[in-house]
């Protein structure tokens, strides 16, 4: 299987998880393997695909400990959705990311030139990942990486 995915968030939402990474007097890195990994984000892949802050402490979330931004068409399935759904949900993410849980380390520096009207674009393939930040649909522009 060659696994090529592109997952977007919302560039506002994205912004104020940085915000509070760059505000927060400590910071985590995924599974604790680094000690001072600085400001950032973790994408996370578990019952959905997401970004959350790596401040410590946790930025609060309304229906989760910490808050999440997640995917557009990631999202994790309410507990009451049925078993067909959880199922058909599982096998998008999977075949988006594969079936392992994974949280991988974004620098702060990686994501500034997002704006609140843009959207950040994370594409995924077996080998490689490549950030895009792209700017609001009103004024359309190409796809400008960043380094990672």
């Amino acid at each position: 299987m060659t696994l090529k995915s592109t997952l977007v968030f919302d560039g506002l939402a994205v912004l104020d998880l940085l915000a509070h990474a760059k505000n927060a007097p400590k910071h985590t890195s995924p599974y604790g393997l680094t000690p001072n990994p600085g400001p950032g984000l973790m994408l996370v892949k578990d019952d959905g695909i997401y970004l959350m802050s790596n401040g410590d402490p946790g930025l609060p979330g309304t229906d989760t400990v910490n808050k999440v931004v997640y995917a557009h068409g990631y999202e994790a399935l309410p507990t009451t959705a049925s078993i067909e759904e959880r199922i058909a949900r599982y096998d998008k993410v999977r075949d988006a990311v594969g079936g392992d849980d994974f949280a991988e380390f974004l620098p702060a520096k990686s994501l500034a030139r997002l704006a609140a009207d843009g959207r950040l674009e994370i594409e995924l393939a077996a080998d490689k990942m490549s950030i895009f930040i792209v700017g609001p649909q009103a004024k359309p522009q190409a796809r400008v990486p960043t380094t990672r």
